[in-house]
């Protein structure tokens, strides 16, 4: 079968409301049919990128590992130099996303750059694959942060202090935790962009309250010189050079996950300028609000000792009982962020499961047309709900058996998105920005290939660094996992392609899933892109 589309032609569809707008006519032009209802706005959707992204929350939960690799110069200096590259790699991200504003992101982008070659198809396969992979075990972290910061208050709140928790009662917790997001979303998606109104005021004034609180209350904080200039190397790397890029992928990992509006954007008005708005935007905010976090963290990292020994497992509670002495004021300041991590958590299945949903739609996974159904009353994708939520909880099962390798989730989860906002990129600068026709934003041809480079280098530099051990000697406790991860991903999507994907991952516009073009009770068709 000729995968080539040529002159392809647009089908439109009447969208769940029954009214066509521009959105859904654009959506129609890139071969679907709006099934999603569009409920969300640009601030609803600024707080579901920022309830996933919450970058002070994610760097103060990673402080202790930046502290052995770096230590507080690495950690701050890496944050602006992650966050400044960051900057090329989200305007690049977002120039794609406007054009192209449909739930797969990555992947799509890929295939729509390369205007449907066969190179271009097999990449787009493999991306989506790895950007799955990235998008279900940052669900996973994220749940497991709220199991960690649980067990941590019990931990702490135990007046004996005889309690400790077990790994089991950790996976436990987590997948009670899933349990609550995959409820919210199946039965409360028509209040979900009041849910991240809430959620990105929630964190935002968190934000304050806990950085102001533990500011005030710190006695004898650090001096400058050992917030902005000095180093630790507990790594075991000899070079320190070494040691601080190990350090500055905590950074990294604090700054993810802002692809998420482009996953949505199929349930976004005005989606073509929106979804490129809210990437953007969540980036600056993460980067202002990680900025002053840290800083007010490295002031009041007292003891640094007690931060890395403690029995809550919870460096971050150590911190604010330092700071409060007090285990009343401590959880009050740590429910605030397990508030916001369980937010993050519950974001970041809405995502996977869009991202699960867009996949199958086109034809790329097992069982697709069960996965890319959407329940007509709820106007959610429920089986790609489960599946995503059910995969999440499989992950966190990991940690039954050993802690060390359920950090390679965590390994894989960065490595497989910055992998994912990579290959777009890339497709798109091989194909040439000449044969790009931006949406509602553009880079020009001078920003964009700047942006475009500039993201290109930065997201291979973190993604091989994500390979190295963190720790010399090389132990089974402490090895790097990753890259057996990646590869496990990179074989999995290999045998999808030869089982199922080779000949059911074909994106014909002109005939998009299954879709009746002459069926004109329901669908229109127009002219073909050469036409128009």
């Amino acid at each position: 079968m000729d995968t080539a589309v040529a002159a392809p032609h647009v089908v439109e569809s009447v969208p769940p409301n029954g009214t066509a707008n521009q959105d859904d006519i654009q959506l129609g032009q890139l071969g679907y049919k709006p099934e999603l209802k569009r409920s969300f706005s640009l601030l609803s959707m600024i707080g579901f990128s920022f309830a996933i992204l919450t970058c002070w929350t994610a760097l103060g939960t990673t402080l202790s590992s930046a502290m052995l690799n770096g230590g507080p110069a690495a950690l701050l200096w890496g944050w602006i130099g992650v966050c400044f590259f960051t900057v090329f790699v989200v305007l690049s991200m977002a120039e794609i996303c406007s054009a192209f504003p449909v739930a797969g992101g990555q992947y799509s982008w890929v295939l729509l750059v390369t205007e449907f070659k066969p190179w271009g198809r097999g990449l787009s396969y493999a991306t989506g694959w790895i950007q799955l992979a990235g998008l279900l075990c940052m669900g996973s972290t994220a749940l497991f942060q709220v199991g960690t910061m649980i067990a941590g208050l019990a931990i702490a709140n135990d007046d004996d202090g005889s309690y400790e928790c077990k790994n089991w009662q950790v996976v436990l917790m987590c997948w009670a935790t899933c349990v609550v997001c995959v409820l919210i979303n199946m039965f409360g998606n028509h209040i979900l962009n009041r849910f991240n109104d809430v959620a990105l005021w929630w964190s935002v004034v968190g934000f304050v309250i806990t950085t102001v609180v533990v500011l005030a209350v710190t006695p004898g904080k650090r001096d400058a010189g050992f917030v902005f200039t000095s180093t630790i190397n507990s790594s075991g790397w000899n070079d320190l050079g070494m040691a601080v890029i190990l350090g500055i992928l905590q950074s990294a990992y604090g700054m993810c996950c802002y692809d998420a509006p482009a996953h949505m954007s199929e349930e976004l008005h005005n989606a073509s300028r929106d979804a490129p708005r809210a990437m953007v935007l969540s980036v600056v905010i993460g980067f202002v609000t990680g900025l002053v976090y840290i800083i007010a963290l490295l002031f009041c990292l007292v003891d640094l000792d007690a931060v890395e020994s403690t029995a809550t497992g919870v460096p971050l509670l150590e911190i604010f009982y330092d700071a409060t002495q007090s285990r009343a004021g401590a959880s009050c300041l740590l429910v605030i962020t397990l508030v916001c991590s369980f937010n993050a958590a519950n974001a970041l299945l809405t995502e996977g499961s869009r991202s699960v949903y867009a996949f199958a739609r086109d034809g790329a996974m097992p069982f697709s047309g069960w996965l890319c159904k959407v329940d007509g009353r709820l106007n959610v994708p429920v089986n790609a709900l489960v599946v995503s939520a059910v995969f999440q909880c499989a992950f966190i099962a990991i940690y039954f058996g050993s802690e060390v390798a359920f950090l390679t989730v965590l390994s894989i989860a960065t490595v497989g998105l910055y992998v994912s906002y990579l290959l777009p990129i890339v497709a798109l600068m091989i194909h040439g920005r000449d044969n790009f026709t931006p949406g509602h934003y553009s880079l020009g041809r001078r920003w964009g290939w700047l942006s475009n480079v500039l993201g290109s280098v930065y997201l291979v530099f973190t993604t091989v660094f994500f390979f190295f051990p963190t720790a010399l000697p090389v132990t089974g406790g402490n090895f790097n996992y990753c890259i057996a991860a990646f590869g496990i991903t990179a074989l999995f999507g290999t045998v999808s392609w030869v089982v199922t994907g080779r000949k059911n991952y074909i994106r014909k516009i002109e005939v998009s899933h299954g879709v009746d073009v002459d069926d004109e009770a329901k669908y229109d068709v127009v002219e073909s892109l050469d036409e128009k």
